[in-house]
């Protein structure tokens, strides 16, 4: 009798902070400049790239929220990227 109770508060509390938790736009265009900057090979590629990429990631990304996780899509010119957002994280899901 208590297993079943203590299963639905662990699986409520999991969604709970997976909805507290999920990353917005502003999160995911800050990661993707890190990420990029993070690969950039000196200096001057961090400066720019971070000043060329926030503008460009506002522009080609589109969010579809679900609550408890969000799907980015990255629209570049010949492809298209998804990334899931959950737990303040990101993860690749198809490289276009």
């Amino acid at each position: 009798m208590r297993k079943p109770i203590i299963i639905t508060i662990v699986v409520l509390a999991l969604l709970l902070l997976a909805a507290v938790t999920n990353p917005s736009r502003d999160e995911f265009i800050n990661w993707g400049v890190a990420e990029i900057r993070s690969e950039a090979e000196s200096d001057l590629e961090r400066i720019f790239g971070g000043a060329v990429a926030a503008p460009m990631l506002e522009l080609q990304t589109e969010v579809n929220d679900y609550v408890f996780f969000s799907i980015f899509t990255l629209e570049k010119s010949d492809s298209e990227v998804k990334y899931l957002g959950i737990f303040n994280s990101f993860f690749t899901l198809s490289q276009g």
